[in-house]
């Protein structure tokens, strides 16, 4: 008899690849494994070249980056969300779910997080075979928001991918949100807004956990931190 061991799709951030975020998130990895639970890096699918970059890198600090293959990401940054374009990479996604899934749930850090949550809205159209996931964790996660111009000062998604950050109201999907309160890249306020989106558009919105932990833009390792997302997953994923 084949035992089914659950597994996880990991996707990492910006300039990282599948090694690194295994690295990065071997906390809970190795929790997870003790309850069985397999997690699957994956490289996204965007080499990057130095141009590629939002802030400066000295020659030095880039050819460490090409040396340790972490130019790599799912999109190309944009401080206009509107000029995002996603298609390839959530066809990337889709396909690699396919060919190698089924998977219980996801994970994705930064912008493999954005990915990540959108992938969770839309997985039973992207491989219409596939099952819902049972859960889902974001760490320092954001949406691609604008100026709403119908409330000043306030922020809506961007319009070119509302659609895609909406969630079906009935479903099952436990979405947990790890953001540091000291995290500079994706401020922890982005990712609660994304939070509040699950919150407000699910039935029920106790599906939707968040854990802020004292750190920065990074998956944090410490056990008291991570074993009640640990948990919160075990949970899910019925292990």
């Amino acid at each position: 008899m084949t035992v089914t061991v659950p597994r996880l799709l990991c996707l990492h951030g910006f300039l990282q690849n599948a090694k690194v975020f295994s690295e990065k998130s071997s906390g809970i990895r190795k929790l997870l494994k003790k309850s069985n639970v397999q997690c699957d890096y994956i490289d996204g699918p965007v080499i990057l070249d130095r141009k590629d970059l939002p802030f400066e890198m000295d020659d030095e600090k880039w050819q460490a980056c090409l040396d340790t293959e972490v130019n790599k990401a799912w999109f190309y940054h944009s401080d206009m969300s509107s000029e995002l374009n996603l298609d390839d990479t959530i066809k990337y996604v889709a396909d690699h779910i396919r060919e190698n899934g089924p998977y219980d749930g996801i994970v994705g850090f930064s912008q493999g997080a954005a990915v990540a949550a959108i992938v969770t809205n839309k997985i039973t159209e992207l491989v219409p075979s596939h099952p819902e996931f049972k859960v889902s964790l974001l760490i320092s996660s954001y949406s691609f928001t604008e100026p709403d111009p119908a409330h000043e000062g306030q922020l809506r998604v961007t319009e070119k991918f509302q659609n895609a950050f909406t969630p079906k109201s009935d479903s099952k999907t436990k979405m947990l949100f790890i953001y540091g309160a000291g995290d500079q890249a994706v401020p922890a306020t982005r990712a609660q807004y994304l939070a509040n989106i699950y919150k407000q558009a699910l039935q029920d919105p106790e599906q939707v956990k968040e854990f802020e932990h004292p750190g920065g833009h990074m998956v944090p390792n410490k056990k008291d931190i991570i074993r009640p997302v640990v948990d919160q997953i075990n949970e899910a994923l019925a292990v």
